[in-house]
């Protein structure tokens, strides 16, 4: 298995984690395709599905990520369900995003 990829089993059980969290404080999160090497946490918030995927970044820290900027560390499942819940506004990105980038300097060029 690749260096870079998180085990089947702790993406799982992070995911399973932040379901209870999210349980807990009263939202609806359903884990599918636990018994896969991707498994997805989907969170009804805002009136609609979000999908939520644990991803390792390049220096091995998990981060829980959905939609097109949200994302928080995995090894804080409580904060990540507050701010899927819309109880704590969302952290700073802590990384931006390499398109997001280009298009910036882009603009700022022309």
């Amino acid at each position: 298995m690749s260096a870079f990829l998180p085990t089947d089993d702790s993406r799982r059980s992070l995911l399973a984690r932040l379901q209870e969290e999210l349980h807990r404080l009263g939202a609806s999160a359903l884990l599918a395709l636990s018994a896969t090497a991707h498994p997805v946490l989907y969170v009804r918030v805002w009136g609609r599905l979000v999908p939520v995927v644990v991803v390792r970044d390049a220096s091995g820290h998990r981060w829980f990520i959905w939609g097109r900027t949200g994302q928080a560390p995995a090894s804080h499942v409580e904060g990540a369900a507050a701010v899927l819940c819309g109880l704590e506004p969302p952290p700073a990105p802590s990384w931006t995003a390499p398109v997001a980038a280009r298009r910036a300097a882009r603009k700022d060029a022309a």
